[in-house]
């Protein structure tokens, strides 16, 4: 399945002949509007119409009558959305929806006077280029602060101060994989990925917190080392030159957390959260470090106690930065979201009973199944209409929710 978008240099006559073929009804503007094809291999089985102005208007889209109610128009319709996306458009409204109000509403447009309208098109796509600009200030921020730290460390044979280069080396590698999962998260829905793409993004925080814990475990084979070996304590030579290295990195990683902070509080995503978490830790080893280069100029020993000490807490943290995500990837239920979710469906008095929920999330995105009991002598329209009502409800009050899937059971006298 293919969508391919009218090239205007191309002859729109040639086309017309297998449009009509599929819609005598058809046509447009071909100074104003845009079509775009939907194709299996070289069938046409669709089209849809655009005119693109300050505000994309989708004037129709069409699939073939025998093909529809089979997720065909839906793909396409992704499709198109996730291009206007890409191309910048804020909005995308249609007025012309004769039979498509059901259609529509899934995709979370919203009615108007005139039609409906699906906002803030951007907003995705804004998100991605904050994190992705973020992700790479953080490289060149981590690429002056592991040097500094390393060559300072080898210099004054500070064993605390050379961790410390080493865990914002690792910082590299976390803000790289940070670029590529937001790149690949942000894909839509396919045929292949009904869900979307955004699991990655926990699969690549999983894979943080793998680097995390693997930077610690190799900080206390270190310090272990040291520690046994009493001749390397005496080559320490702690000056006023390392203390200010450290007090740098702090200010700048205090610095790059009020900065991430604010481009990014009106975003919840896991890459991001997990480098919050990252930076926060960094702040605390280094103030650590801090303390013990301080202390070492009395007793040397302490520069090997806080390496053991910002081992510990960094193993702390990647565990949990692991578990967290592992979690998702497991589909762990939410069991607050999911009672919330059931008190909500049971305030609808057609609906007798509500259970056996589930939920998976892809993410920000959640999809939530459920099985509900309605009136036997209800008829599927009725009862269709019942659950489009109480799928609305849901997803414009918890907005992360992306779908809601609802298995309807009958209600039988005897029950």
């Amino acid at each position: 399945m293919k969508v391919v978008e009218w090239d205007r240099k191309e002859n729109i006559n040639k086309i017309l002949i297998d449009i009509l073929e599929i819609d005598p009804k058809f046509s447009f503007d071909k100074e104003k509007d845009d079509i775009f094809f939907l194709y299996n291999e070289e069938d046409l089985y669709g089209y849809a119409v655009l005119a693109l102005n300050d505000i994309a208007e989708l004037k129709k889209i069409f699939i073939l009558p025998k093909l529809r109610n089979n997720g065909y128009g839906t793909f396409f319709l992704k499709h198109i959305i996730n291009w206007l996306t890409n191309k910048n458009f804020g909005s995308l409204i249609i007025t012309n929806h004769k039979k498509m109000n059901n259609f529509l509403e899934k995709q979370r447009f919203i009615r108007t006077q005139d039609g409906y309208i699906l906002n803030n098109l951007a907003e995705g796509k804004k998100q991605e280029k904050d994190m992705l600009f973020i992700s790479k200030f953080a490289i060149f921020v981590n690429i002056i602060l592991a040097l500094l730290k390393i060559m300072t460390g080898k210099i004054f044979f500070s064993m605390s101060l050379l961790s410390d280069g080493l865990n914002s080396l690792s910082d590299l590698i976390t803000n790289v994989l940070v670029i590529v999962g937001l790149k690949v998260g942000s894909n839509p829905e396919d045929k292949e990925h009904p869900f979307g793409h955004g699991k990655i993004e926990s699969v690549f925080s999983v894979i943080i917190g793998t680097f995390i814990m693997i930077t610690a475990f190799e900080l206390i084979k270190d310090n272990f080392s040291k520690l046994i070996s009493p001749s390397s304590e005496n080559n320490l030579n702690i000056t006023v030159i390392p203390i200010v290295v450290t007090i740098l990195a702090i200010l700048v990683k205090i610095f790059q957390l009020s900065f991430m902070k604010k481009r990014a509080k009106k975003y919840n995503n896991s890459l991001i959260n997990s480098l919050l978490a990252d930076y926060n830790t960094d702040i605390v080893i280094s103030a650590s470090v801090l303390i013990g280069l301080s202390l070492s100029r009395i007793y040397p020993v302490f520069d090997t106690i806080v390496g053991f000490i910002v081992s510990i807490y960094i193993i702390k943290s990647g565990y949990e930065l692991i578990k967290e995500n592992s979690l998702i990837l497991l589909d762990s239920q939410d069991d607050e979201l999911i009672e919330k979710i059931r008190s909500e469906i049971l305030q609808f008095k057609e609906i007798e009973n509500a259970h056996d929920f589930r939920m998976t999330t892809s993410g920000k995105d959640i999809y939530v199944f459920a099985d509900v009991r309605m009136d036997k002598n209800k008829t599927i329209e009725e009862a269709h209409e019942v659950t489009n009502r109480i799928s609305k409800k849901i997803k414009h009050k918890y907005k992360n929710i992306k779908r809601l899937l609802i298995h309807i059971e009958p209600v039988y006298e005897d029950d």
